[in-house]
């Protein structure tokens, strides 16, 4: 039986409500349910409290009590409990993201096909963006993340360094502005940049590259938002 049936099953074994349940862990009702219809999980140190409140323990609530432990299991366990409160979170994080993963069969997967071109400085993203060049796709997990990319590029320069680096390849949101302070794609004068907008011109991160000032003459437009980068 999974965590979120065995949450809902403790719980009404001892006759105590969602908003009683959510009020002695000091959550709320929406978190609780959120457990029980397993759209999310709680941590470690939560789940500890929960077997504490519903007369239970950790094996039984994960449903652990055929199971036998490993040397090798027992050896993380031990690592685990050596770390500090923040560094548990990270793992619990981790874990949890890569049992959702795994819980989603490869073929049960939905992708989308984006558009998908090399960025270059010294190259126009319009030519790029044009009809008459031959359209890449790349695909990509459908996630409400993904869903809000309108094409991808690959990085060319070092100039957005430690931030982004020569070869990674950056999700855009095609809009026509951006906040200062805001990273984007922008077009000066027919060369295409990725840079930081700020009010008197585009920022370059890395300090050996310079910054583009804006003048009264400059042709300046901002082709996207940077919204992310994919890790290949």
């Amino acid at each position: 039986m999974s965590l979120q049936h065995q949450i809902k099953k403790n719980r009404k074994k001892n006759k105590i409500t969602q908003g009683e349940l959510a009020k002695m862990l000091g959550k709320t009702k929406n978190v609780i349910s959120n457990w029980e219809r397993g759209d999310n999980k709680p941590d470690a140190e939560t789940i500890l409290s929960l077997c504490r409140i519903l007369g239970t323990d950790p094996n039984g609530l994960l449903d652990w009590q055929d199971k036998t432990v490993s040397d090798e299991e027992k050896e993380l366990i031990l690592k685990y409990r050596s770390l500090n409160d923040w560094q548990q979170v990270l793992v619990d994080d981790m874990i949890d993201k890569l049992s959702d993963h795994a819980q989603i069969p490869a073929e049960a997967q939905k992708f989308l096909s984006i558009p998908f071109f090399q960025l270059s400085p010294a190259a126009g993203l319009g030519n790029y963006l044009s009809e008459d060049m031959e359209e890449e796709k790349i695909d990509l997990p459908d996630t409400p993340e993904n869903r809000k990319i309108d094409y991808v590029l690959r990085v060319d320069g070092r100039s957005m360094e430690p931030k982004f680096h020569d070869g990674d390849l950056v999700k855009i949101a095609a809009q026509q502005s951006i906040h200062i302070g805001e990273i984007g794609i922008f077009i000066v004068d027919g060369n295409s940049f990725i840079k930081e907008y700020r009010a008197n011109g585009l920022h370059s991160l890395n300090p050996e590259y310079p910054d583009i000032l804006f003048t009264s003459d400059m042709d300046v437009r901002c082709a996207g938002k940077v919204i992310g980068i994919i890790n290949e």
